[in-house]
């Protein structure tokens, strides 16, 4: 139990140090002037002239958690005839309507991102970033088979394929340095470079599985691998090379002030990543652009431990001799006992080790978008985006209309396809009170009115900064609203 709690309390450390909020960057923000944080979904892209510097956690606070197959009201929806709410696994659940939503892979990813430090600058060399965000990329994929087996049971002679079960969750440091400069008048270019430090990793490298059933047996067969990289902890394993137990550093568990600094540059669990990006205007009312983020990977070399399943089983059933029944051996009782000693056999087969040093990559992303200007006050935008994840690519598509009077207020509305899910409307404002800037994104915030229960990812982009030299610039671009 220790063991356990401790571990429980790891993994949300992990998260909680990259407070606040559960995916990924909204779409919303690509073509929102009036946000100097545009920089992020292409380094090519320059804020409203001057300078920027962010409040610190507020500029970008960001998250996004979405899934591929499933929403809110698959899982959780109104008792046909009472009022009451209740599950797919209720009695008057409808377990094979949530079976028939799967997707033969399904994944649930999340990235949360929160800015300790945001400072954009103009010089006659281009337009200098310098940012440092916490990040937690996390991503859980499960196979259709398994809830199927699950839920309805085995099927005499099928073979089920669980490949692709697993977990990944990083937390990581980013410290970087971002330039964009004007090569023509109408082409500019971006790049970033990025140092990585990590916080803390759990992987599955390798996910194998499949259940076939008969008659006379169950052949269970297994090649999967976990690797971790937990530098807050010691693994504590005892002679038969089980784990025994984890121990948090005293000072992170007790919430000393001082401890965490210690893990935030974690020189061990070194990384490097890129974005890159371009922006064109072909002719003043169109804009065509395109970024690549996350070029990159961390090497994991700190505290890192191995868990390996590596099997072939054959279950052939439980043997039940009547006799042995009585009062105080009943049927519960000889399969609790049968289970548990199937069960022990079972972790026989899992093994832990002092693990060596991997390399993971970064979830890289693709951006191409156009817009087009029909005046200086309106345009409309349409985005293109693909996440290389690492199992699996995913598309989503983004149309954008967006407005701006002057300065102090800038609106956008956005329609995405995304997850496979078509109705996800979305809106942003960017206001300015003198040198104060506020900005709140969303690809989903009108799904909330309108169909809540239905969308299949949720995110937010908030940012508070102080921006100058804001006038100086409009009055050399003849007050020109300048997007980037």
């Amino acid at each position: 139990m220790k063991m356990f709690s401790s571990f429980t309390f790891g993994m949300g450390l992990m998260a909680c140090l990259s407070i606040p909020g559960w995916s990924q960057i909204n779409n919303s923000v690509y073509f929102m002037t009036g946000v100097p944080q545009s920089n992020r979904v292409n380094p090519a892209f320059q804020p409203n002239c001057g300078s920027y510097i962010g409040i610190p956690f507020l500029a970008p606070m960001r998250m996004e958690l979405s899934s591929n197959s499933l929403s809110y009201k698959d899982i959780i929806y109104e008792h046909p005839f009472q009022d009451s709410l209740i599950t797919f696994l209720h009695p008057e659940g409808d377990k094979q309507a949530f079976l028939d939503l799967l997707k033969p892979m399904n994944y649930v990813v999340s990235d949360l991102r929160s800015s300790i430090v945001s400072i954009g600058f103009r010089t006659n060399l281009g337009f200098f970033t310098i940012d440092m965000t916490t990040r937690t990329d996390g991503a859980v994929s499960f196979p259709e088979d398994l809830p199927n087996l699950l839920l309805n049971g085995t099927v005499d002679g099928e073979t089920y394929q669980l490949d692709g079960i697993g977990a990944e969750l990083s937390a990581f440091d980013e410290l970087s340095l971002g330039w964009s400069y004007s090569i023509l008048d109408n082409l500019q270019v971006g790049g970033r470079a990025k140092m990585l430090f990590g916080l803390g990793d759990i992987t599955t490298s390798r996910s194998n599985l499949s259940v076939t059933t008969s008659q006379e047996a169950w052949n269970i067969q297994s090649d999967m691998m976990v690797r971790a990289s937990l530098p807050f902890a010691e693994v504590i394993y005892d002679e038969e090379g089980m784990i025994e137990d984890i121990v948090l550093d005293e000072e992170i568990e007790s919430f000393e002030p001082f401890a965490l600094p210690r893990y935030i540059f974690n020189f061990q669990n070194p990384g490097f990543a890129a974005d890159i990006g371009v922006n064109y205007h072909p002719i003043d009312q169109l804009q065509l652009s395109a970024s690549v983020l996350d070029l990159g990977f961390i090497t994991w070399k700190d505290e890192v431990h191995d868990a390996t399943y590596e099997m072939e089983y054959d279950f052939i059933g439980f043997e039940l001799d009547p006799l042995e029944l009585s009062d105080d051996y009943s049927f519960g009782n000889f399969l609790d006992s049968s289970f548990s000693q199937m069960g022990d056999s079972l972790l026989n087969y899992l093994e832990f080790a002092q693990g060596r040093t991997y390399s993971k990559r970064l979830n890289t992303k693709l951006y191409v978008g156009a817009s087009y200007s029909i005046n200086p006050n309106i345009s409309f935008g349409l985005l293109s985006r693909t996440d290389f994840l690492r199992n699996h690519i995913s598309h989503q598509l983004t149309a954008t209309a967006n407005f701006n009077t002057g300065r102090i207020l800038n609106f956008t509305l956005s329609y995405s396809y995304k997850n496979f899910y078509p109705k996800n409307l979305g809106a942003g404002v960017s206001l300015n009170f003198g040198p104060v800037n506020l900005y709140v994104i969303s690809d989903n915030s009108l799904n909330a009115l309108f169909w809540p229960q239905e969308a299949r990812s949720v995110n937010l982009w908030f940012g508070i900064n102080v921006v100058l030299g804001y006038k100086q610039c409009s009055a050399v671009d003849g007050d020109r609203p300048l997007l980037y």
